[in-house]
């Protein structure tokens, strides 16, 4: 027989990555500016270690949807999410008339290189608690194991499909864990 094949999924170009190629539609001020608005300044991607294109790319897709920017208009808003070195990278390589596919893949192409992820495989490997909790001594350590959550998401997420998975982030944060010692309370200096 023949064998069973799911149906594809429809498109959806507020969360396919990388992004598909689409024709350039002109976009009015009003909208650019309402997405303006909306974009916090402060998630502009830079192209440094650890601020992550597709993490930026979700939050400028989520926003493209509110304002309903469509895929073939993505491209007048785009440029308005780079700052730093991405910005200049854009200006400078980037055509005025380049889709925003195009775009996103000369900017991460840049940016997302081999320094990068040793970088992130580096710090995915060598994380213990240990070391995060003396970098962190007026933490408590609840505090530090989610300041260590945090540091390994964002490194597996940084590391890409490979290192994808609850299991992975597990087999990880045990790892950085071993010999740690959790006590919180010591009661032999608490005698009275």
């Amino acid at each position: 027989g023949v064998p069973f094949r799911p149906p594809a999924l429809p498109h959806d170009p507020y969360k396919t990555l990388p992004p598909r190629w689409s024709h350039n539609d002109r976009l009015n001020a009003s909208t650019i500016t309402q997405f303006s608005k909306l974009w916090d300044n402060s998630n502009k991607y830079t192209g440094n270690a650890y601020d992550l294109l597709d993490d930026k790319i979700k939050i400028f897709f989520s926003i493209c949807w509110q304002v309903d920017i469509k895929e073939e208009e993505f491209h007048a808003v785009f440029p308005r999410i780079l700052t730093g070195r991405a910005e200049m990278f854009y200006i400078q390589v980037v055509e005025r008339d380049d889709s925003f596919a195009s775009a996103y893949t000369a900017i991460k192409n840049h940016f997302d290189h081999d320094v990068h992820h040793q970088h992130y495989y580096t710090d995915w490997t060598t994380t213990t608690f240990a070391r995060t909790r003396a970098e962190n001594p007026d933490k408590g350590l609840h505090e530090v194991l989610q300041i260590l959550l945090d540091k390994l998401q964002l490194c597996q997420r940084a590391l890409g499909k490979n290192f994808e998975g609850e299991d992975a982030l597990r087999t990880t944060v045990i790892n950085a864990c071993r010999g740690a010692s959790f006590q919180t309370y010591d009661l032999q200096s608490k005698r009275i």
